[in-house]
């Protein structure tokens, strides 16, 4: 299998002309395996897919995968639509936006789902804060990644939904080690923090946990997912079929057997696997409900995230695992 780094693989992906002409040796392989390109964030939600490539479930159905770290959803997306890659990762929230635009992308397989008795995200603040509940947080700063993602929105929902003001709530975009110290100092009264911060946090006895914002959204739903091109999905359907198979077969294994997946992921990640083994480890979906995929699209279009809501089901290419009982 062909390995590129990220700065090698957008180049080659960038130019029709150079892409043709390699994908020529590619394709004549002798093992004839039909060669993927695919995009994922570095997170602990790539497991299943590491996984997959490891255990030669990709190569049993006849593709090989090159599975390359970008660090942004908003790049991984353009470069799926653009063509540069046939496959990315990302959040569902942007997927429906993009959506929305008319954009052709669809989900391919799902990703990572989020349980409410297993929230790898929570909003803490410090151990002594005066902060007991929702309502004290009315007027508060709220460290986040990003302004208006789905954790900063979630998190004002939240707010309202258990008796204060969400929208009085000032939310600032800080890096995760720099909402740490933030938070320490009291430069912010509160964050959101994502697995392995999270641990880290707690890890240090000086913050405690104040509530899951999620939970805001649904106690259990899809939130992230894989796409792909609508075309590359109508010229490629064996291939596609193939990398659903697969995923769906390592995402069942990989949650029974998370261990033998912290190598992997700290490799990918860059993290220590010391840090891996002792975070939250994310949940794989091995398949989802239309309701898994309809509470974060409802919520999408309450708070302002998408503009017009659609019918689901259109977003979802063929073959994706919906759980039994569930149709399209």
């Amino acid at each position: 299998m062909t390995k590129f780094d990220r700065g090698d693989f957008l180049k080659l992906a960038a130019s029709a002309t150079v892409t043709a002409a390699a994908g020529a040796p590619l394709a004549a392989a002798a093992d004839d395996l039909k060669q993927m390109h695919v995009l994922g964030v570095p997170t602990d939600g790539v497991k299943a897919i590491l996984y997959a490539e490891k255990a030669g479930l990709f190569r049993k159905h006849g593709i090989d995968v090159d599975i390359v770290s970008t660090g942004s959803g908003a790049a991984i997306f353009a470069a799926v639509v653009g063509g540069a890659a046939d496959a990315g990762s990302g959040s569902l929230f942007p997927v429906f936006a993009a959506y929305g635009r008319g954009l052709p992308l669809r989900m391919i397989a799902p990703a990572s789902y989020y349980s409410s008795d297993h929230a790898d995200s929570l909003l803490l603040v410090k151990k002594d804060s005066p902060l007991k509940t929702a309502r004290d947080l009315n007027g508060k700063i709220l460290g986040v990644d990003a302004i208006k993602d789905v954790y900063s929105v979630a998190t004002q929902a939240w707010v309202t939904q258990h008796g204060g003001d969400g929208n009085s709530v000032r939310p600032v975009e800080l890096k995760p080690t720099e909402q740490l110290s933030a938070l320490d100092t009291g430069r912010i009264d509160a964050a959101v923090f994502k697995t392995p911060f999270v641990t880290v946090a707690l890890d240090t006895g000086k913050f405690r946990v104040f509530g899951k914002p999620l939970d805001a959204i649904a106690p259990h739903f899809l939130l992230s997912c894989w796409v792909a091109n609508e075309d590359y999905i109508t010229k490629n359907p064996a291939i596609v079929s193939g990398f659903v198979a697969a995923m769906t077969e390592a995402a069942h294994y990989t949650n029974a057997h998370q261990a033998e997946t912290v190598d992997l992921v700290a490799s990918f990640t860059g993290q220590e696997p010391a840090q891996v083994a002792h975070a939250i480890r994310s949940i794989s979906a091995e398949s989802v409900t239309l309701a898994d995929l309809q509470a974060p699209l409802d919520f999408a279009l309450k708070y302002g995230i998408i503009t017009k809501g659609f019918d689901v089901s259109g977003l979802l290419a063929p073959g994706f695992p919906l759980a039994k009982g569930s149709r399209a």
